[in-house]
């Protein structure tokens, strides 16, 4: 009983995610920059393989980056706008690898 009892913690225990260590201010000034510079990125490829998209997939892709009506754009926004605009000037991506960056997102999107 004892020994069915201890294996059932220590099980317990393996299975509970151990909480995530803080982190410092500066720690998470980082990881929010890196999360950032990430999104920058990923817009870019994104208006370089502008035209490959359908009209739909550039709607959508768009779509973050457009403000609330009436509102102007937020920093955040704005710097991604930049950066898709940076990338539409990028004529290098080929159809087949944009189609598969929007099936990736895709697959991402679904949780998959």
């Amino acid at each position: 009983m004892i020994a069915t009892s201890l294996a059932l913690a220590l099980a317990i225990q393996a299975a509970t995610p151990a909480a995530p260590p803080r982190l410092t201010p500066e720690q998470e000034q980082a990881r929010g920059q890196a999360a950032i510079e990430g999104m920058a990125q990923v817009y870019t490829v994104l208006g370089s393989c502008e035209r490959h998209f359908t009209p739909e997939q550039v709607r959508a892709v768009r779509a973050p980056l457009e403000p609330e009506p009436g509102a102007a754009q937020s920093p955040l926004q704005s710097l991604i706008d930049q950066a898709y605009q940076r990338g539409k000037a990028d004529t290098t991506k080929s159809a087949p690898f944009c189609q598969e960056v929007m099936r990736m997102l895709a697959e991402a999107q679904r949780g998959g």
